[in-house]
């Protein structure tokens, strides 16, 4: 087996892509990459309406089959990001703290020899698990869409969809495929620190590549904002949980938390939410940007100059004192003698 491809020195830049140009283009979404490149699976039907009175289902579910879209609605009239569950008939909208997305064991593929995919941190040939770009019958297929109609009418322009973090036993990426035409587009990667940010135009359906490479429980710290036609900002976020692998225990999965590595609110904790100081926390920073305890440091400097100048003056008055003295003694002596020189 040839060993993994060496990933590029130095980090790679975070992908951010206008969606629009990702969901419309057939070239993007609408071919099958080679055999091997993790992207094997039928085309789906992307071209779809979302109707302005589809439900909210309440209650756990484990979606592993079907068509799912992660996407931003107004529930009564706050903005939420939630998943349309198009395998029930009529469609319904489901919070993503009620669901579980597992990967069944039919998903799994063979990773590239390709130094293109190096960025999956998998090593030539062995298995990953992966929910397809375009659709295969016996896995879950994940994507997004911007096309409430309520999000249609009241957004300017689009949304951004951050990802702040996965937590999971493998690697986790998420990438466009453009078939024979071009590199893998990462859009996500587990590798990478702090917030990825991915800007979406309104009326968009995308699906992408989603790629596991162990099996396990993966939480996605997911977030969705936009700012409406009125200038208000709206933002919202929440767990994406899966399941990967036949063998992983759904409820294990129910019970998973997001991580919070980048030191925003948690997902799931709702805009605003208070947070609880940690005791075991750095010293906050003032306003200078250096920390209390460095401060405090940095304070103490005048008072030893102070002191060790208090010293100096003390030992210059006892010279002078000293030398004020041996003067005196020299004139009385003087004055004790003859103008010849001899005692009188």
């Amino acid at each position: 087996m040839l060993p993994p491809s060496p990933r590029p020195a130095g980090p790679r830049p975070r992908v951010r892509r206008p969606a629009l140009a990702l969901c419309l283009s057939a070239l993007l979404l609408g071919v099958t990459a080679p055999a091997g490149h993790a992207l094997e699976g039928e085309d789906g039907d992307l071209g779809q309406t979302v109707a302005p009175d589809e439900r909210n289902a309440t209650g756990e579910a484990v979606l592993n089959v079907g068509h799912v879209d992660i996407g931003p609605r107004f529930v009564d009239g706050e903005w939420r990001i939630q998943g349309r569950d198009d395998s029930a008939s009529p469609p319904v909208w489901r919070s993503l703290t009620d669901v579980v997305t597992q990967v069944v064991d039919a998903s799994v593929q063979q990773a590239p020899d390709d130094p293109d995919f190096a960025f999956l941190d998998a090593e030539p040939g062995s298995d990953v698990f992966v929910v397809p770009q375009t659709q295969a019958p016996e896995v879950v297929w994940l994507g997004w869409n911007t096309q409430d109609p309520e999000v249609m009418e009241r957004v300017n322009r689009g949304v951004t969809l951050t990802m702040h973090g996965v937590s999971g036993p493998g690697h986790f990426s998420v990438f466009l495929q453009n078939g024979n035409l071009g590199a893998p587009d990462v859009l996500w990667d587990g590798d990478e620190e702090g917030p990825q940010d991915l800007w979406v135009d309104i009326n968009t359906h995308t699906h992408a590549n989603w790629v596991f490479t162990e099996p396990g429980v993966y939480v996605v710290d997911f977030e969705v904002s936009a700012d409406l036609i009125t200038g208000e900002r709206v933002s919202d976020r929440a767990p994406l949980r899966f399941a990967v692998g036949e063998s992983t225990d759904v409820a294990d999965a129910f019970a998973a938390t997001a991580p919070t590595g980048d030191g925003d609110a948690p997902a799931g904790s709702g805009e605003g939410a208070d947070q609880e100081a940690d005791p075991s926390a750095s010293p906050a920073p003032d306003s200078d940007g250096e920390d209390t305890a460095s401060s405090g440091e940095d304070s103490s400097l005048p008072v030893t100059l102070i002191a060790v100048g208090a010293v100096a003056l003390v030992l210059l008055a006892a010279v002078v004192v000293v030398t004020v003295r041996g003067r005196r003694a020299r004139e009385a002596a003087g004055l004790g003698t003859g103008r010849d020189g001899k005692a009188s």
